[in-house]
Parts: structure tokens; sequence; C-alpha cells
């Protein structure tokens, strides 16, 4: 680092012999992956508390009802954070709610009930993270069977991750007959920590 001479002029910066008997400059500071690559890492890093994900809009909750992974947009690719990500879920009702119903309807009640998870960057990097309902929703559904565990993946180097929302299955009924309604974790927000 610093300032060097060659040929009577100045030049500034880090640089690295290439093994050919030339050298190269490196712009900033970088690390081995342990597969013969180097890996910039930034001087810079999203501040803590970045909103990376806003889902208090519910511009995204159709999703939730999907049995596959879907895919959503982070306003920011990972690839800057330092120690990791907050997510915010929240808890929503599909259909009705558990018990009596008026008539059942395809909208979204949602619950005033939220947990935050936190992910260090470790667990980010295309690993599929487990999301049960007893860890995110904090109770399984009356139907007990038919719950159904979600998960989430992240890549470090792309602003979309995955998400398959757990999902609670309850009783209810209306005046006129009998039917299920579902529980899900719709993501509120995701942000830098």
């Amino acid at each position: 680092m610093g300032l060097y001479v060659k040929g009577g002029k100045k030049i500034g910066g880090m640089y690295m012999a290439d093994g050919s008997g030339t050298y190269k400059k490196i712009g900033g500071m970088y690390y081995a992956d342990g597969e013969g690559n180097a890996k910039k890492i930034y001087s810079s890093f999203l501040p803590a508390g970045t909103v990376l994900y806003d889902g208090s809009s519910q511009a995204d909750w159709h999703k939730l009802t999907s049995s596959d992974l879907k895919q959503y947009n982070l306003n920011k690719p990972l690839e800057k954070l330092k120690n990791g990500i907050k997510v915010t879920y929240g808890d929503a009702y599909y259909r009705g709610t558990p018990g009596f119903n008026d008539s059942f309807t395809n909208d979204f009640t949602k619950i005033n009930s939220t947990i935050e998870k936190t992910y260090p960057i470790s667990k980010l990097n295309n690993n599929f993270i487990v999301l049960t309902s007893m860890d995110i929703l904090r109770r399984t559904g009356n139907t007990a069977g038919e719950n159904r565990d979600g998960e989430i993946k992240f890549n470090l180097l792309s602003n979309v991750f995955s998400y398959k929302s757990p999902e609670n299955i309850w009783y209810a009924w209306t005046t006129t007959y009998n039917d299920q309604i579902f529980e899900y974790a719709p993501i509120l927000k995701i942000e830098a920590y």
C-alpha cells in the first residue's frame, strides 16, 4: 500500500505480482475464497437498518398461497452485507378466520402479530432455511396433520430471493357448510443488520 516509483513515475495503490514478471493493480481489498479466486471485500457495507424488502403493502401476498417457492425482489443485492439480515414475518389468515364466518372470501385478514428472525451471512448463500409453523407462526392449526413447513433461500450475488410460507390449516364454518382456512407468514420487511 502507498506510493511506489517505477521508471521515474509515481504510482499509488496496491499491486500484486501476476506470476509472469509483471504486476496488476488491485482496487480495494480482497480475500481468497478457497477455490483459487479472489473475492472483493467491500470497504463500504450496507448500514444496519437498510431496508432491502418492504412487504407491508401486501402486493406480493398472493404468492403465499402457492405450494412452491416463489421469487421476490430485493431493493439491493446482498453482496455488501456486513453481518446478515433481519426478516420480519407477519401473520395472516386467508379466506376467513378459524371458527364461524359469515362467508368465505379470497382475501387476507392480517393479525397483529410479528416475529423477527436474524440470519448471518454464513447461512444465506444458496442455503435453504426451513421455517416451521411453531418457529414462525408460534402455533399449529387445528388440523395438525395438514400443516406445512416453509422455506426461504437467498443468493448473495442477486437481488432475488425465494420464499414459501409455512402454512397452518384451520377448521372454519358458515351457517351452511364447513371448510378450511389457511394461515400464512407474509414477509413484512427484510433489513441489513
